[in-house]
């Protein structure tokens, strides 16, 4: 078995405003994974893999073509994640030899979260939670701290993650025509 430490890229990390930048920027995280012998994780990937056939500008065809590259060529495991798989180019996806999607928490995976984010068993209540994330979960246990921070009683992380869910689909929703 590999045993290989995480290094983790994202796109605030590659990405430059100066044409040919970022297309040394990935080819730098890449190199720099092998010299670790790390496991590269480029985080929010869809900032770089791109449909080609949308793109406007010679350095958008550049860039999503220096990732490939890298992609073919890197002798390492490594990963991308994206929110948005629907963004990313279709040559892309093809080069991932695994595709794994991370969906909602069970109400068995969310007890298991509640007891790691908050050390406590987690209540009843939680069940009534629909879809939460482990990102919700660590949004509610920043909050949590922060209030704490503020001199405030911690909120029910019960009432947090309910919130936190719902202001994710309000999102969601189209606004407008």
């Amino acid at each position: 078995a590999m045993s290989l430490e995480a290094l983790l890229k994202r796109g605030s990390d590659l990405l430059s405003k100066w044409i040919g930048e970022t297309e040394r920027n990935i080819a730098r995280a890449f190199e720099e994974a092998r010299e670790e012998n790390a496991f590269l994780i480029i985080d929010e990937a869809e900032g770089f893999l791109w449909n080609r056939a949308g793109a406007q500008k010679s350095w958008e065809v550049t860039m999503v073509n220096e990732l490939l590259v890298q992609m073919e060529t890197h002798p390492l495991p490594f990963a991308c994640t994206t929110n948005h798989l629907d963004r990313i180019d279709s040559a892309a996806v093809r080069r991932f030899a695994f595709k794994v999607k991370f969906d909602f928490l069970t109400p068995a995976q969310s007890a298991e979260a509640y007891r790691r984010f908050f050390a406590a068993e987690p209540p009843a209540a939680l069940r009534s939670v629909a879809n939460p994330t482990p990102g919700d979960f660590a949004v509610v246990a920043k909050k949590q701290r922060l209030l704490g921070q503020l001199g405030e009683a911690a909120p029910d992380a019960v009432r947090l993650l309910e919130q936190e869910v719902a202001a994710k689909n309000l999102r969601a929703m189209k606004i407008g025509f």
